[in-house]
């Protein structure tokens, strides 16, 4: 936004700066080092021109190892010459090139000692500050550097060191310390490259000011450069904490005293954003639903959820004056975008929606600037930028839910997933493989299966060890006598009919003897081997429903079996019987809670609506309450403040858990688990993922 859109992400920035200044440091130490004359035109065709000549060709051509040999041969064959301490020189720069620091230390060291009293000294102190600072040894360049300064410096020297000492800064966090050696490399700096570089830099350092600090420095420029700067980030500071007024005033203070400045156009565009803002009817929220269309049953539900938390909230906090316009999306993007327009013309302080086209509706809501909080499970949507929030039951809470409890409450650490090879199966799948890893826990099976086939014996046995065959060298042939019980004969003895005369006490020996042999080989076929205390399902009740006993028909037993919420659902239980006892599931909603708020929330709804509410219902209640409660306050008057308080309140305690928003407007929801119990479903417990809530 604005200003910011010049922010660098810090760590790109320096190591792009320890590129640079390799090459400045280059420039400069040919260019600014102190020349002198050579002892008249007889030189120039010397032995000593020659080879210094040659080192100085490699060396522009960036072949550095060999310009390298040059200069160490110009120093052995001459090494009293004239141009000894340049060579040394361009040995050290070389060094730091090569990322060889510990022999360009030494070749600056040796500039300093010999040449002490020369200008090339300070060179070679420039250039230690270079080695400090590449080798991450910030703290040393802030502290080397000012016996540096303390030097009488020329223009290049001075605007080089700060310039480093600033990006040392940077790299420590300290912005002001590093404003101010930018600041003193950009009074220094002549017009041109020189003057953008320190500019450039002085933008990121400001950027990262607070406004108390802007304010106080802004007093000292007293209307000096760069103080446009300074004041145009003090009103998107004050724009991005929702002082809409102060914003204002700041911005038109800026467009007085700095009309012609490179961010004139950029001010005026937020002073018309914040003044359009400000005719926001705080009380008036707006809903984007897909009320006719495909998916239109979701939309009437969210908004039952929504009219519910309204009538609820008028009546609790004795508020009638907060109002509702619903705008229907038609569950298709075109339609949404005219009921977004709509909802902006009107002024409404923050939209609660929409579903099915959330992700063609961010980006223009954050063109607006106005708060929306989206219901779908869509990735990437709130990469829409800082105006768009989500607030819905994700894969990523499911597994991060599940895989916590697994690991923290029932101590399992061997996990496997059987998983349908399409689109839904391979995200679950790829998320709980990630947060096993994450826990500590192992990853010891993971088959797909077919989502078209019905018969799951592949995979399962391949999970339980028993789709590959025993080596025929370990399993041990069962004797003729065995082997022809095994086949319904047994020698020596006639046919006879099962309630035929007894057997004979030497046949009954006989008899012993077979068995003893078919109870072998039994004992040699390879049995099922299963090495994992969780296995996780993610498939709709008609799929798991089928493959839940075909486990148990392949002796996969004595595991925790774990799904979605899509196992929240009686037919699971008809298909799965007494298999699916014990197993665990993530929710967003459980109308059968325990607790009083849920209870209550349920009670009063069915009464209204002559049903229980679903997850639909609950979320939408819990997001409009909390839009509600925001709209209450005297202290929010403009969307960027309803931005600002989404992202800074405190976990709300709603029907569908606790839930939060983090810096990237993700919900972070302390969701519900249930547990297959008999014939119905019961709560295990809200947990707060590794123990506490995550923000």
């Amino acid at each position: 936004m604005g200003f910011n859109k010049n922010r660098l992400d810090l760590d790109d920035e320096m190591n792009r700066i320890m590129r640079v200044l390799i090459v400045i440091l280059m420039i400069f130490f040919v260019s600014c080092a102190p020349k002198e004359k050579g002892p008249g035109f007889l030189w120039q065709a010397s032995p000593e021109k020659q080879l210094f000549d040659e080192a100085e060709q490699q060396f522009q051509k960036g072949a550095y190892p060999e310009a390298l040999l040059l200069y160490q041969e110009y120093l052995s064959q001459f090494p009293g010459a004239v141009l000894s301490p340049a060579a040394l020189l361009k040995v050290g720069m070389i060094h730091i090139h090569l990322k060889q620091y510990e022999n360009a230390i030494h070749a600056f060291d040796r500039v300093q000692a010999v040449y002490s009293e020369t200008p090339y000294a300070l060179e070679a102190g420039v250039g230690k500050l270079a080695v400090s600072y590449n080798t991450g040894d910030y703290r040393q360049v802030t502290v080397y550097a000012g016996n540096i300064l303390a030097q009488p410096l020329a223009r290049d020297q001075l605007i080089r060191v700060n310039l480093i000492v600033g990006d040392s800064y940077m790299a420590l966090k300290s912005p002001l310390e590093a404003y101010g050696a930018y600041l003193s490399a950009f009074r220094s700096a002549p017009s041109g490259d020189e003057k953008k570089n320190a500019i450039s830099r002085l933008k990121t350092a400001i950027s990262l000011l607070g406004p108390s600090v802007l304010t106080s420095e802004l007093a000292k420029l007293d209307g000096r450069p760069p103080g446009g700067y300074l004041m145009f980030q003090l009103g998107v500071g004050y724009m991005e904490k929702g002082l809409s007024d102060d914003a204002v005033t700041t911005f038109s203070s800026f467009l007085k005293k700095f009309p012609g400045h490179e961010y004139a156009g950029q001010a005026g565009k937020f002073i018309a954003d914040l003044e359009f803002s400000a005719v926001a009817d705080r009380r008036l929220i707006g809903c984007l639903l897909p009320l006719t269309g495909k998916y239109e049953k979701i939309g009437h539900q969210a908004l039952e959820g929504i009219e519910f938390a309204l009538a609820r909230f008028a009546r609790d906090r004795a508020m009638p004056d907060l109002h509702l316009q619903v705008e229907d999306t038609a569950s298709n993007p075109l339609a949404a975008q005219k009921g977004l327009g709509a909802l902006a013309a009107a002024g409404v302080s923050a939209i609660i929606g929409p579903i099915a086209t959330a992700d063609s509706i961010a980006p223009q809501a954050q063109a607006l600037g106005i708060p929306m909080i989206v219901l779908t499970q869509k990735s990437g949507v709130t990469d829409a930028g800082d105006y768009v929030f989500r607030n819905f039951l994700t894969p990523h809470m499911q597994v991060a839910t599940l895989v916590d409890y697994a690991v923290h409450t029932l101590g399992a650490r061997r996990f496997a997933v059987l998983y349908p090879d399409e689109n839904y199966g391979d995200i679950y799948m790829n998320l709980f493989w990630d947060a096993v890893v994450a826990a500590g826990g192992r990853m010891v099976g993971v088959e797909a299966y077919d989502p078209g086939e019905t018969d799951f014996a592949d995979p399962i046995q391949k999970l339980a060890g028993l789709h590959y065959a025993v080596p025929e060298d370990l399993v041990e042939e069962p004797s003729q006598a065995s082997q022809t019980f095994i086949n319904g004969k047994n020698p020596g003895t006639p046919d006879r009919a099962p309630d035929g005369p007894d057997i004979s006490s030497a046949e009954d020996g006989r008899h012993e003897e077979l068995m003893a042999a078919d109870r072998k080989a039994d004992a040699a076929a390879p049995g099922p081997s299963v090495d994992f205390d969780v296995l996780f399902i993610p498939d709709a009740p008609e799929k798991a429903g089928l493959i839940i006993p075909q486990l148990a028909y392949y002796d996969v037993k004595g595991v925790r079996l774990m799904g979605t919420n899509l196992w929240h659902s009686d037919k699971l239980i008809d298909m799965a019987g007494n298999h699916l006892q014990g197993a665990v599931l993530a929710e967003g909603f459980f109308e059968r809670s325990r607790k009083d708020p849920v209870r209550r929330f349920v009670t009063e709804f069915e009464s209204i609506y002559g049903e229980p509410p679903g997850f639909i219902q609950a979320v939408a209640y819990d997001t409009a309450w909390i839009l509600f409660d925001l709209a209450s306050r005297p202290d929010i008057r403009n969307r960027a403040q309803v931005k600002e308080a989404l992202l800074s309140m405190p976990p709300f305690s709603g029907v569908t858990g606790t839930t939060g928003f983090d810096p990237s407007g993700e919900a972070v929801k302390d969701i519900y688990l249930l547990q297959v119990k008999g014939r119905q479903f019961e709560e295990v417990q809200t947990i707060p993922l590794g123990g506490t809530m995550q923000r």
